[in-house]
């Protein structure tokens, strides 16, 4: 952004426009009233200028109200995202808004910017480090997420399949590498041959560290290669996704959002009939107020044990195939039951997923008790926003993360959308507090004011 541009002065033209409009409307007006004999259309065009004025600046009024209030929620988001690097700088929307000086928010980008460079050198210098390592070197979060790769294990693994944030399992094969994992975990360091997923055979030796892995591939049993040379720039890491979210009280009304356990879910089904289609893809992933933990998190497909239309396989790509084997809807919902506990359930139309969840629980014919139930809260992001952005038109999930300056990957995907959805969710907690919605029953107060999206909402059954 180019900080000298000069301050944009639609918005003073456009009040100037309507100050004058509504001195000429009172000048007709004054004429009319001392003329006798004055023509109906001297009163009716003094009266439309001046209410048309008066529309004009109260449109510009009200679009200033606007575009502050979504400054102050740039600025706070900038501010959480400097310590928060899960949390995107946004884009200073309040620059497409009228009477805002171009040079503050090209300041406020800068300075979050620079901020948020000197909050990781730590990081960095640790970085060079490890990429110095003459051997490979594979860290990985509790879930299988690569949370650091050296130049030589990116040399050895291939750079697309270890890149920082992606599944190890796109390079190593799973039934080879998570008994490896297992025997860490007992024994603090295992070591064995493991799988690449194009054939070979690589000796690594794996080693248990607070929430998750390390994995060194063993001189002796790796390919001869010239070591890489260390990189100029930082070598990518996401160690963040070592951390678990801490232990924190059951949420409640008066939980503040910035400390509110939440658990951002989405769900792939057979259709959109709540009544009637199942479930066939649970994503899922805790959070604490704005910050997503995502080695706290459950991908699971799931076997409903009835045929998937291919309308629906057309859009996430589910089919009979990929779902053979996997577990019943029980076990799927044991296992959310268990990582939801305590938290508030957040999502983009959350509703559907919620009367997705309670449809299937209430077929298990009492082998499970009925789930969610009505006492667990629930945050809908799409009512969030919708409350927050009334003029805003596109309201979903892939237009809000742009909005907000958050990358959208991943789509149609259960985790990939649930993920998506605490993103925004996490863009929107600094936003909320700057309308004064600072804890979970001002959230769920603010959210009912969506009554347009409310309405659609128990239209489609939900």
């Amino acid at each position: 952004m180019d900080i000298r541009r000069p301050v944009r002065d639609d918005g003073r033209l456009a009040l100037t426009l309507g100050a004058a409009a509504i001195l000429a409307g009172l000048a007709l007006l004054v004429v009319a009233a001392l003329l006798a004999d004055a023509a109906p259309a001297l009163l009716m065009g003094g009266t439309a200028l001046a209410v048309g004025g008066l529309s004009l600046a109260a449109a510009v009024v009200r679009r200033r109200r606007v575009g502050d209030a979504r400054l102050r929620g740039d600025l706070a988001q900038a501010l959480r995202a400097v310590d928060d690097n899960t949390l995107p700088l946004p884009d200073f929307a309040g620059d497409d808004d009228p009477g805002h000086d171009a040079r503050l928010l090209g300041l406020a980008r800068a300075l979050a910017e620079r901020a948020r460079a000197a909050s990781g050198r730590g990081d960095h210098r640790l970085a060079a480090l490890v990429a110095a390592l003459p051997v490979p070197v594979l860290g990985l979060s509790p879930t299988g997420l690569v949370t650091l790769a050296n130049p030589m294990a990116l040399d050895l693994l291939g750079a697309d399949a270890v890149a920082a944030g992606t599944s190890v399992y796109a390079a190593l094969a799973r039934e080879s590498l998570d008994p490896l994992l297992a025997a860490a975990v007992s024994r603090t360091v295992a070591s064995g041959p493991v799988h690449h997923v194009d054939g070979r055979m690589i000796g690594l030796r794996a080693a248990s560290v607070g929430g998750g892995w390390v994995l060194v591939a063993e001189p002796d049993r790796m390919r001869s290669a010239v070591v890489a040379t260390v990189p100029a720039a930082p070598m990518p890491m996401a160690l963040a996704l070592h951390d678990l979210p801490p232990d924190l009280p059951p949420a409640a009304d008066a939980t503040p959002l910035d400390q509110l356990p939440g658990l951002s879910l989405d769900l792939e089904t057979t259709g959109l009939n709540v009544a009637a289609d199942r479930m066939l893809s649970l994503g899922a992933v805790r959070l604490v107020g704005g910050r997503l933990f995502v080695a706290a998190a459950l991908d699971m497909l799931v076997d409903p044990g009835v045929a998937i239309p291919a309308s629906a396989t057309r859009i996430h790509g589910i089919d009979a195939a990929m779902i053979a084997g996997a577990p019943p809807p029980a076990v799927a919902l044991e296992r959310l039951r268990h990582l939801a506990a305590g938290t508030v359930l957040i999502g983009h139309n959350i509703g559907f997923d919620l009367a997705i969840l309670k449809a299937e629980a209430e077929r298990l014919d009492g082998a499970a008790r009925p789930w969610p139930d009505g006492d667990h809260a629930a945050l809908d992001t799409l009512a969030l926003y919708a409350r927050l952005e009334p003029d805003q038109a596109m309201l979903d999930l892939e237009h809000i993360a742009e909005r907000l300056g958050i990358a959208v990957s991943g789509r149609h995907t259960a985790l990939g959308d649930a993920l998506l959805a605490g993103r925004v969710f996490a863009a929107l907690v600094p936003r909320l507090a700057e309308r004064g919605v600072i804890t979970l029953g001002d959230a769920r107060d603010f959210a009912a004011g969506a009554v347009a999206v409310i309405t659609a909402q128990r239209r489609a059954g939900w």
